[in-house]
């Protein structure tokens, strides 16, 4: 009894898939990391026309205020960083030096104020 062995050789897992386009979400952190709108277009794969449409829906958002989704929008609302401010202030990381000039950020967290030297 004989067997006929074939050869198999392994193709990468890249060669065999093919790219898929970005979508909104891929293409939105691109552009405000500060690429290019054409480098983000070659970079997720689009057709041109597919980059138009989401560049457009990126301005579009930015234009109902919804910007980066990925910074809290309390930091930059200016009423609520006055009512805090006025009700003391915000907590804060204490401090932990490092050598004769370095400073560590650590645990625990100080309440307004409390951190400061007068």
């Amino acid at each position: 009894m004989f067997h006929t062995v074939e050869s198999m050789t392994q193709t990468p897992v890249s060669q065999t898939r093919t790219p898929q386009p970005g979508d909104v979400h891929d293409y939105v952190a691109l552009r405000q990391s500060g690429t290019h709108p054409e480098r983000a277009r070659i970079e997720l794969n689009l057709r041109p026309g597919q980059a138009r449409r989401l560049e457009r829906v990126m301005r579009a958002r930015a234009l109902r205020g919804e910007g980066d989704r990925q910074l809290p929008k309390f930091a930059h609302h200016d009423r609520h960083v006055r009512a805090v401010m006025d009700q003391g202030g915000f907590w804060s990381f204490s401090e932990r030096r490092i050598g004769r000039d370095g400073v560590a950020v650590c645990l625990p967290l100080l309440p307004p104020h409390a951190g400061r030297r007068r």
